[in-house]
């Protein structure tokens, strides 16, 4: 004879397994795109930062104030480039001579402020907040000495 106290049990196990394994496939996929986002963003103020290596310093008399114009426009040109995501949200975008330590650096910088919005979409949950939890604020930055 058989016992049927077992039936549902799998029907009950995918019901309180399914919820757990869908957060942790759109968490991976949000922080996934997030990554991917500062990843495009630190290649922008990379480039824009190494651009200042094609100028001939020969041919500038102020070759500080020359490669910060140069880099600016070049790091416009590659933010223009960015994902949407991050694009979006462009709050700085700037390159800057910098002294540290009694070295010039050029300093470029990219700051996407989510603001009151995300990078991704959320979920809330009442008591618990959104899901999954991303920054608000996303800084890629690059300094070369020249």
């Amino acid at each position: 004879m058989k016992i049927k106290s077992n039936r549902g049990v799998i029907a009950l196990e995918f019901l309180l397994v399914f919820p757990m394994i869908l957060a942790i496939i759109y968490g991976a996929a949000g922080y996934g795109v997030l990554f991917y986002n500062k990843y495009q963003m630190q290649v922008a103020v990379d480039r824009a930062a190494s651009a200042v290596f094609s100028l001939d310093r020969r041919e500038h008399n102020t070759f500080a104030d020359n490669a910060v114009a140069y880099s600016s426009e070049v790091l416009t040109v590659l933010s223009g480039r960015l994902p949407a995501a991050a694009a979006d949200h462009l709050a700085t975008r700037e390159c800057g001579v910098v002294n540290h330590g009694g070295v010039q650096l050029l300093e470029c910088v990219l700051v996407a402020d989510a603001g009151d919005s995300s990078f991704m979409p959320q979920v809330r949950f009442a008591g618990i907040g959104a899901f999954p939890p991303m920054p608000s604020q996303l800084t890629a930055r690059s300094a070369i000495a020249f």
